[in-house]
C-alpha cells in the first residue's frame, strides 16, 4: 500500500521550515559538530587555568550568573570567534587559543592550508621557556622546531608536562594529533600510566608510538627507543633520530660587523663561572695573559656571578647579558674561546655564522695517535672536524698552541659560516620526514620482535 501524500505534507512542510535547503542543514550539523569540540575545549581551558591557579575545591564556587542573551550562541556566531586572546597575551594558552581559532576557522571557511589541521602537542619545558624568552641551548633547539613546525604549515598546542595535562589536551583533538613531543620524564610517566597512554581500557590515550622525546644528549631515552628519541646533534655511535636545529633566524636579526671594525677583543664562554675550574677547565690563567700580548686583544666574558675568584684576574668580566646584548657582543669579537664547558653549546654556532672563528678545547685523546680527530673528546664534538679559519681545535693544556691559535684567528677574519646540515631548510626536511613517517607501522615491526625476543616493554597498538 503506498503511502497518502497528504498526510507527508504537513511533516515535509516542518521539515524545511526548519531547514529550507540541503546547505542550510549541512551547516547547522557542522556548527553542532563544532560546538561539541568547542564544549570539550573550554573544559579543558577551564580545567588547566584552575590547576594553574592552585584552586581545586570546585564544590564552594558559585555558578555564574549569566543572562539568556549572554549564554546563547547564534548561527552567525562563528566559533574561531570565541578564542580571542589579548594581542598583547603570548603565553602558552594564548597561544593555543589562537590555534584552535584558526583550525575552527579554515574548517567553517574551507580553506584549510596544507598541514593545518595535523596538530603537534609540545609538552617540553623548553618550548614553553621559548615563549618566555629562555635562551638555554634546549629553548634555542626547541625554538627552531617550533619555527620548522610552523614553516611546514602544522598546528603546534603547547601543553604542561604533566601526564593529565598531556593525556587530556590528546584526547581533545586525537584525531588531529600526529605527535606529541616532551620531555623524556614525561614521555615515560605518560607510557606507564593506564590513564594517560592508550590501552584496551583506555582508548582515548595517546598511543605509544606518537609519544617522542625531546632529548639533548646521545642516550636514548624513549621507551619505544632510538628511533623515538629525537636528538639536536648527530651523536657519535648514537642512532637516536637526528632533528637537530638551526641558528640561521637569530643570527640573521643580527647585523654583521665587518672584521676590520671590531674593537680588539676576544669572548671567552662560559656563563657560570664554575667551568673556570676543574678538571676540564682546558687553560692556566697565564695562557690568556701570554695570548693577549702575542694578540694584542683583551680577553671579556660575561659571566652571571658577581663575585669573581682570584683565579680570574686575566679576563674581564663585563656580566651576564641579555640574549641581543650577549649575541651584539660575540659579533663584534675577533674570536670566541671555549674553556671545556658547556659541552656542545650552540654559542659556537652562533660565533660562525656571526663571522667569528671559534677555539676548540680538545680534552682527552689518544696520545699514540694525537691526530686522530676520531679519538678526540673535545668540548664541541660537532665542530671538531673543522679546521681553520673557521675552528682551532686545541689540546688542553697547551699554552703554545693557545696562543698560537688566538693569534691566527685575529689574524685571519671569516665570512658567515653555517654547517649544511643546519641550514633552516635541512631541519625542515628532517622534520617533514620524522612526521609523515607511519610510526604505527614502525611500531608494530618493533611489538613483534619484543614479542618474539621477549625482551623489552609491550605496548597497545
Amino acid at each position: 500500500m503506498s503511502s497518502d501524500p497528504r498526510s507527508a505534507a504537513p511533516q515535509n512542510a516542518r521539515s524545511q521550515a526548519y531547514c529550507p535547503t540541503r546547505f542550510q542543514c549541512t551547516t547547522i550539523s557542522r556548527r553542532r559538530i563544532f560546538l561539541l569540540l568547542l564544549a570539550g575545549a573550554l573544559i579543558l581551558t577551564f580545567s588547566i587555568y584552575v590547576e594553574g591557579s592552585g584552586y581545586t575545591n570546585l564544590t564552594s564556587l558559585s555558578w555564574p550568573k549569566l543572562s539568556q542573551s549572554s549564554a546563547d550562541l547564534t548561527l552567525s556566531t562563528t566559533l574561531s570567534e570565541l578564542f580571542s586572546p589579548a594581542d598583547e597575551d603570548h603565553s602558552w594558552m594564548a597561544e593555543n587559543d589562537r590555534t584552535i581559532a584558526s583550525i575552527f576557522r579554515c574548517t567553517e571557511q574551507g580553506n584549510c592550508s596544507r598541514n593545518q589541521t595535523k596538530v603537534v602537542i609540545l609538552a617540553g619545558g623548553p618550548f614553553r621557556g621559548v615563549l618566555k624568552g629562555d635562551n638555554g641551548g634546549e629553548a634555542i633547539w626547541a625554538n627552531s622546531t617550533v619555527l620548522a613546525l610552523k614553516r611546514l604549515g602544522y598546528s603546534v598546542l603547547y601543553s604542561t608536562g604533566s601526564k593529565e595535562r598531556m593525556s587530556q589536551l590528546y584526547s581533545m583533538f586525537r584525531h588531529l594529533v600526529v605527535a606529541v613531543l616532551a620531555d623524556t620524564s614525561n614521555i615515560k610517566d605518560c607510557f606507564h600510566d593506564r590513564d594517560c597512554v592508550l590501552m584496551e581500557n583506555n582508548l582515548r590515550g595517546i598511543p605509544a608510538w606518537k609519544l617522542f622525546s625531546f632529548h639533548f644528549w646521545g642516550s636514548a631515552d624513549n621507551p619505544l627507543g632510538r628511533k623515538w628519541t629525537l636528538s639536536p646533534e648527530p651523536w657519535k655511535d648514537s642512532y637516536n633520530n637526528y632533528l637537530g636545529y638551526s641558528i640561521e633566524p637569530q643570527c640573521a636579526r643580527q647585523t654583521f660587523v665587518p672584521p676590520d671594525t671590531r674593537p680588539e677583543q676576544a669572548f671567552v664562554y662560559s656563563k657560570d663561572v664554575k667551568n673556570f675550574q676543574g678538571s676540564e677547565y682546558a687553560w692556566a690563567p697565564d695562557f690568556f695573559d701570554a695570548a693577549a700580548a702575542a694578540a694584542g686583544v683583551e680577553f671579556i666574558a660575561g659571566v652571571k656571578q658577581d663575585l669573581i675568584p682570584d683565579f680570574f684576574p686575566n679576563i674581564t668580566n663585563v656580566g651576564f647579558m641579555p640574549q641581543a646584548e650577549f649575541y651584539s657582543t660575540i659579533g663584534k669579537s675577533r674570536v670566541v674561546v671555549g674553556v671545556g664547558r658547556p659541552m656542545t653549546s650552540p654559542t659556537a654556532y652562533d660565533a660562525l655564522c656571526l663571522g667569528v672563528p671559534f677555539i676548540n678545547p680538545i680534552l682527552s685523546w689518544d696520545k699514540n695517535k694525537p691526530t686522530d680527530k676520531t679519538r678526540w673528546n673535545s668540548q664541541h664534538n660537532t665542530l671538531k672536524a673543522l679546521d681553520p679559519p673557521y675552528v682551532y681545535n686545541v689540546f688542553k693544556n697547551d699554552k703554545e698552541g693557545f696562543v698560537n691559535a688566538v693569534v691566527q684567528a685575529t689574524l685571519t677574519p671569516i665570512e658567515s659560516f653555517v654547517l649544511p646540515a643546519m641550514r633552516m631548510s635541512a631541519v625542515e626536511a628532517r622534520l617533514a620526514v620524522i612526521l609523515e613517517t607511519d610510526w604505527r607501522a614502525e611500531a608494530a615491526e618493533l611489538l613483534a620482535d619484543r614479542k618474539a625476543s621477549r625482551v623489552g616493554e609491550t605496548f597497545w597498538l
